[in-house]
């Protein structure tokens, strides 16, 4: 996958600006981002076993592609890894690429427009999070809009009203 995909693909593909939905797995973090590009930055909290999640990663095709990817990179003399692949191919044969089971709860926290914000810089140090990995967006939840009239604003500056 190209590092460069934010820059061509909108998390919303009929709005007129570029919008960016990030996700966390837990609960508990207090920032919301947007990659470098984008109009708009929308944070989703999800509160998910790890379980639920492997299961959505099977139901999503990616670990089938990791086993295929797995599969073509291991030495072909190597049995024991190639029996272990296909035991763990098996344990997901009932499985549907695409076809998603798992019900899924997510919390919209809220949006933000990043014209309004600092990029936040390589190496810059952030409460709870630690030192910046990557240089992007960052804006604490509670700063976040999330009121009906903050979300109508959205919609209209989108265009998808």
């Amino acid at each position: 996958m190209s590092r460069k995909i934010e820059e061509y693909r909108n998390d919303i593909i009929n709005a007129k600006k570029k919008v960016s939905i990030k996700s966390s797995p837990a609960l508990t973090g207090i920032w919301g981002e947007a990659d470098i590009g984008y109009d708009y930055g929308i944070c989703v909290k999800c509160s998910l076993p790890q379980p639920i999640l492997i299961q959505f990663f099977i139901e999503v095709c990616g670990f089938s592609r990791l086993l295929d990817f797995a599969e073509k990179n291991i030495p072909f003399e190597d049995n024991r890894f190639r029996n272990y692949l296909g035991t763990m191919r098996m344990r997901v044969k009932d499985y549907k690429c695409g076809e998603i089971q798992s019900k899924l709860k997510g919390f919209v926290c809220g949006y933000f427009k990043t014209s309004k914000k600092k990029i936040k810089k390589l190496g810059e140090n952030l409460d709870f999070m630690g030192e910046v990995r990557e240089e992007r967006y960052l804006v604490t939840i509670n700063k976040l809009k999330y009121k009906k009239d903050d979300w109508v604003e959205f919609l209209s500056k989108t265009k998808l009203m």
